[in-house]
């Protein structure tokens, strides 16, 4: 539409000049329209809020098909080494910060001079140890040796006596027995002398008579005289017999004393039987002389153990191989056990920590893509997460909430999300603690892929834990 322009206002009289000479009326103009400009402003408002759809629309679509979050950071597992078991002055210091390390390679070492004084104490405990289990290894064999021979010699000494005792009691039969006999014999023979003596004394009375008479002959006078007299004479010599024969009872007395003296034998062999086999108990007990040895032994072995490793331990070593991040002592500073003198960490386990809202959890699920902005570095890195923690960073905080007051303020939670970084050759560069923007894409999760990339992180640091456990001790003495 044409618009009219408007018309000018008449003059007020208190201005009105004389009329001046009248002019002739001006040409007829024809308006001029404005439709076009306001076209070209409506084609613009409309391209901008096309353009500005365009870019808004990604924004939404991208806001709505990601969680992002400001607060992420790169993280590893920072240790901190500190002396084991020892403390002391420390006499060397062979690293700085933001120097890479082996594992096994010495960090710094304590003054070693008093558990090395402390090792040749050890070693010498030992050395009195083993010699005198030696000794008792010594005096057990030569016992095993000795015990059975002076046990065969008892028993054979107690055989001997048995032996022997056994004739002394046939000897002592014998003896009683031939004695006995010899005493009847003589006394029989003195009662046949007798008899015969009272018969000779008769005929002498009776023939010695008759001779006075002159009734026998001189001659036969005489012979019953020598008849008597020889009966006499017979009498007295089988008394004599009998009382060689009684005498010769002391033979019994002697074979009893004999016999006695070989039952004591048997009894003092019998006892020396009982004492050689007490060597056996002798045995037993210096067998468990030695076993005590044995274990004097090892307790001096073990006591020297760990002199070695207390001496081992003022080499402080590298768990790890990894980057020293921090330095909390110098060379003469005294170090104490437990505390940390480095902290160092492992570039291989480097991840990003993202603690993202609880309101924009929905959608991440282990294995998903992420997009991470390191504040240091110009293009993203991209990663996947393996790993949503069960709690909250609320849970661990120093102040924790106190919901049971009369004032209760909500805030939103945030959980730590652990993302696995692609490596890339910028790998080198990262630095754990640079902050991060975090975009996770939703979906796409994949429980497996992240199950094994955690498992993989902790075979990683574990196998650097187990070589620690079965590395032996380095030569003390070595430099």
């Amino acid at each position: 539409m044409s618009q009219t322009p408007p018309q000018p206002s008449p003059p007020s009289p208190a201005t009105q000049s004389p009329a001046p000479a009248p002019q002739p009326p001006p040409a007829a103009t024809r308006p001029k329209s404005a439709w076009p400009k306001q076209l070209l402003k409506l084609v613009l408002l409309g391209a901008a809020a096309v353009v500005g759809l365009l870019l808004f629309i990604p924004w939404i679509i991208d806001r709505r098909t990601h969680s992002i979050t400001d607060d992420g950071f790169v993280e590893s597992h920072i240790v901190n080494v500190a002396p084991e078991m020892v403390s002391g002055r420390i006499v060397r210091f062979l690293i700085d910060e933001n120097d890479s390390v082996q594992q096994g390679d010495i960090i710094a070492e304590i003054d070693p001079e008093p558990y090395l004084d402390r090792v040749h104490v050890a070693q010498a405990k030992r050395d009195a140890a083993t010699a005198e289990l030696k000794r008792q290894e010594a005096d057990l064999e030569r016992l095993r040796i000795e015990v059975p021979i002076q046990i065969e010699i008892a028993k054979r000494t107690l055989a001997a006596g048995e032996a022997d005792h056994a004739k002394s009691e046939e000897a002592l039969k014998l003896t009683r027995d031939e004695v006995e006999k010899s005493i009847d014999e003589a006394r029989a023979a003195v009662s046949a002398a007798d008899a015969d003596f009272l018969l000779s004394e008769q005929e002498f009375d009776r023939f010695t008579g008759l001779y006075r008479q002159e009734a026998v002959p001189l001659r036969r006078s005489q012979e019953v005289t020598r008849s008597r007299d020889a009966a006499k004479a017979h009498v007295d010599l089988s008394q004599a017999k009998l009382a060689k024969a009684l005498a010769s009872r002391t033979q019994i007395e002697i074979a009893q004393r004999t016999r006695e003296a070989s039952q004591r034998s048997v009894e003092k062999a019998s006892k020396g039987v009982e004492l050689a086999m007490t060597g056996n108990d002798q045995i037993h007990v210096v067998e468990l002389l030695v076993e005590v040895k044995r274990q004097t032994v090892n307790e001096a072995r073990r006591g020297l153990e760990t002199a070695e490793h207390d001496l081992e331990y003022t080499r402080i070593r590298a768990p790890f191989p990894g980057v020293v991040v921090k330095r909390y002592r110098n060379l003469g500073d005294f170090a104490s056990a437990g505390v940390a003198v480095v902290s160092m960490y492992n570039p291989d386990l480097l991840y990003v920590e993202a603690n993202l809202e609880e309101t924009r959890l929905r959608g991440v699920e282990p294995g998903s893509a992420v997009q991470i902005h390191v504040d240091a570095f110009a293009s993203p890195f991209h990663g996947r997460v393996y790993w949503i923690n069960k709690s909250t960073g609320a849970q661990f905080a120093l102040m924790p909430r106190n919901v049971v007051s009369g004032e209760f303020t909500k805030v939103v939670q945030r959980v730590p999300v652990r993302i696995s970084i692609d490596r890339d050759d910028r790998w080198q560069q990262l630095r754990a603690g640079l902050s991060a923007r975090v975009a996770v894409k939703h979906g796409g999760g994949d429980p497996a892929w992240a199950a094994k990339e955690s498992q993989r992180l902790i075979d990683i640091e574990k196998s650097f834990n187990q070589a620690a456990l079965v590395t032996p001790p380095s030569d003390p003495t070595a430099p």
